[in-house]
């Protein structure tokens, strides 16, 4: 629970499901930050993770908390909830939700093959799974062998009217690339500092990183390293991140894995055209005026290409920000989507059929 695009979506569910709903979190690296930004009225508790040895050890510390809260719905995230849909769906204690938002470092590449067989036992009971991109849907088809239900394409939403352009004359001074997102391995944005020092436009244009994790120290050194650390900016952890955008020329997504990120969507709706990895759904997801400047992931020579070309061209930059800024509101409104999600909660917690 902590500070991702992942987390944020959590607490904008929560704010629109009914406020008869309590909700019980539990964050097992105790990581709980994001839950600062729920809203006043919405009841939350947070429990602890149970301790025990021992897979069948854990699985009886899950189930006997399930059972303590009384709890109408389970709903777990990515791999390392499958032991708390598991121990729900044992006897049929407690209706699941899982949600798989994509693969950490490990899986970037291939799926490991006990994971596979987990998920294809586990989740085929849950009553839903939920993908948020057609690719992580074909791969939940395909290796899990899940079928529609449970499985069910969602998409991210953003909320369009928080993450709105900027008004009036765009401020003169250099172009300004912006990267907005946990620091951790899958994200590579040291893949956005090569890029960028590799890019000719390094001397006039600048780098924005914004956000905070483990891996901040590592880029900071490698922006030192490659000669770029004075035309990069890191704004560290920031909790309202629709006036980064807004301060911004191009969005720059570096990411090795990736899904559906909610970032991208932010920057779509702030108007801002994209300059990114060809991960998940992200060529999908922008404009199609804007998929010459989606690269190969794990190549700083194509992605600082791509950052000279969104540079070179200002015309082209902000016909890419109002296309996907149209996109935005067409196909990812928050409002719209987010209620499908609350839907299936419901009618999942209810026991009745979708």
């Amino acid at each position: 629970m902590g500070s991702g695009g992942r987390e944020q979506r959590v607490v904008e569910l929560a704010a629109l499901l009914p406020r008869e709903v309590e909700h019980v979190f539990v964050a097992f690296d105790g990581d709980t930050a994001i839950l600062a930004r729920m809203p006043a009225d919405v009841k939350f508790t947070i429990e602890p993770p149970p301790v025990a040895q021992g897979l069948l050890g854990r699985l009886r510390a899950i189930r006997a908390v399930i059972r303590r809260l009384h709890a109408d719905l389970v709903l777990t995230y990515n791999w390392g909830a499958i032991e708390w849909a598991m121990a729900a769906r044992f006897r049929k204690l407690c209706p699941v939700v899982h949600h798989e938002d994509g693969f950490g470092k490990e899986e970037a590449q291939r799926q490991l093959r006990r994971r596979v067989l987990a998920r294809r036992l586990v989740l085929s009971r849950a009553g839903g799974v939920i993908v948020p991109s057609r690719h992580l849907h074909a791969i939940a088809s395909r290796e899990w062998r899940l079928r529609e239900p449970p499985l069910v394409y969602l998409p991210n939403g953003v909320d369009c009217v928080r993450y709105a352009p900027r008004t009036g004359t765009r401020p003169a001074g250099p172009v300004v690339f912006v990267a907005v997102g946990y620091l951790r391995k899958e994200k590579n944005q040291a893949l956005a500092i090569e890029a960028f020092a590799r890019a000719r436009c390094n001397s006039a244009a600048r780098l924005r990183v914004v956000g905070d994790g483990p891996e901040l120290g590592a880029i900071k050194a490698l922006a030192r390293a490659r000669g770029v650390s004075d035309r990069v900016d890191f704004a560290g952890m920031v909790t309202d991140t629709s006036p980064e955008y807004r301060g911004c020329d191009v969005f720059l997504n570096s990411s090795s894995t990736e899904q559906m990120p909610l970032s991208l969507l932010e920057a779509m709706a702030t108007g801002l055209p994209v300059v990114a990895t060809d991960v998940g759904d992200v060529r999908a997801m922008v404009d199609p005026c804007n998929a010459d400047w989606i690269v190969p992931p794990d190549d700083p020579d194509a992605l600082g290409r791509a950052m000279d070309a969104a540079f070179d061209d200002p015309r082209a930059r902000v016909e890419r920000g109002a296309a996907n800024r149209v996109r935005a509101q067409r196909e990812y409104d928050r409002e719209r989507c987010y209620r499908r999600y609350c839907d299936l909660y419901l009618a999942t917690a209810r026991g009745t059929p979708r």
